[in-house]
């Protein structure tokens, strides 16, 4: 609809720019299709004519043209302007390092059960809001001169050649699977079935049948450098930045969802940033159920009153669930200590939605 009506303007002003004219069509009625078409007469002049009965149309004036000239050009403008804001950045980029890779994410977000396929009607929860999958898009800037590393590990599952019978780990496969509601920190990059193990002493990580080496994603800074801007690890200071946790293995990266988390210079070191979010991913993210010790929690928004929703629907009291997150305690290091592996599955900030990358590549 907006380029129907950019095209129409644009239209407009082409006819105006046809100075000292004017056109005047006479006898305008319903034709068949073999009756005569209307006649156009072209006048030199900007004269004023009889009143027509049927039709009739004068060129304005040329201070009117410049004037309709000028508003058409500023509504293209503010047009042009309405029609990008999906596509403009979702990190205030000022003073951040030069993007030297850009990288898209096709990611989804399930229904309350789980599920992505087409049903014949829409689900509806017991709040009246309609409970669909979500399909959304990320763009991610990654900051290669700054940290040359980490844009190097994260790149090895991004490009990724296509192989059948013996696949290697890639992001096109990953999920999202935390999000803390202490600090916002959304955690993606979770590859299914890639673990870190012990070999001949040594952690390497174990995918399928294969096993691949395990490296550090940690920056090397020369003595001399430590002190240079340049290098100087970036800090975590908005919202939408890369980040990878200093002494892990694995692939999985964090998403800062909140304006600052400084907290995690000492740990985290930030390799990129989020330049697209047209769909407005992040914000569905943080409204998503998850699961804490205390029970679930429907949003988590940093200084928020967080609710404690019982079986029956009503706000437990708070010694009661004292009492429950105690208990709790005990029975799961009991159950790890018996080697119980299915506490894996229960963990912290667990969001409650499966939340899955589809597709990745280089733009």
């Amino acid at each position: 609809t907006m380029i129907k009506a950019q095209k129409q303007l644009l239209l407009i002003s082409g006819c105006l720019f046809l100075q000292g004219n004017s056109y005047s069509i006479q006898n305008t009625r319903f034709y068949s299709s073999r009756a005569r078409p209307p006649v156009l007469k072209l006048s030199s002049s900007n004269e004023n004519y009889e009143d027509n009965p049927v039709c009739h149309c004068l060129l304005p004036s040329q201070q009117q043209r410049r004037s309709f000239i000028q508003t058409l050009a500023n509504s293209l403008a503010l047009s042009s302007f309405v029609a990008m804001e999906g596509s403009v950045s979702a990190i205030d980029l000022e003073g951040l390092p030069k993007i030297t890779q850009r990288v898209f994410m096709d990611v989804r977000i399930s229904r309350s059960d789980g599920t992505f396929y087409v049903k014949d009607t829409p689900n509806i929860d017991q709040a009246g809001v309609i409970d669909e999958p979500f399909y959304g898009q990320l763009v991610l800037g990654l900051f290669g001169n700054r940290a040359p590393n980490h844009v190097k590990q994260f790149m090895q599952y991004v490009e990724v050649p296509f192989e059948v019978d013996n696949p290697l780990p890639s992001y096109s496969r990953a999920r999202f699977t935390t999000l803390d509601i202490n600090n916002g920190l959304l955690i993606g990059g979770v590859i299914p079935g890639l673990d870190v193990k012990t070999l001949a002493g040594g952690n390497v990580l174990e995918y399928g049948s294969r096993v691949i080496p395990a490296k550090l994603w940690i920056e090397p800074v020369k003595a001399q450098e430590q002190e240079s801007t340049e290098t100087k690890p970036l800090s975590h200071d908005r919202k939408g930045l890369l980040t990878h946790r200093n002494l892990d293995l694995t692939p999985s990266f964090g998403i800062i969802t909140r304006t600052k988390s400084t907290f995690l210079d000492g740990s985290n070191t930030v390799f990129g940033c989020i330049l697209e979010d047209k769909d407005g991913f992040l914000n569905k993210v943080v409204d998503l159920p998850v699961l804490t010790d205390e029970g679930k929690v429907s949003r988590t928004e940093l200084n928020s009153e967080i609710d404690l929703i019982s079986a029956d629907g009503g706000i437990r009291e708070s010694l009661a669930s004292s009492v429950f997150t105690a208990q709790r305690k005990i029975f799961r290091d009991a159950a790890k200590t018996f080697g119980d592996s299915r506490l894996d599955k229960v963990y912290n900030g667990k969001l409650l939605r499966r939340i899955e990358v589809t597709k990745v590549g280089v733009l």
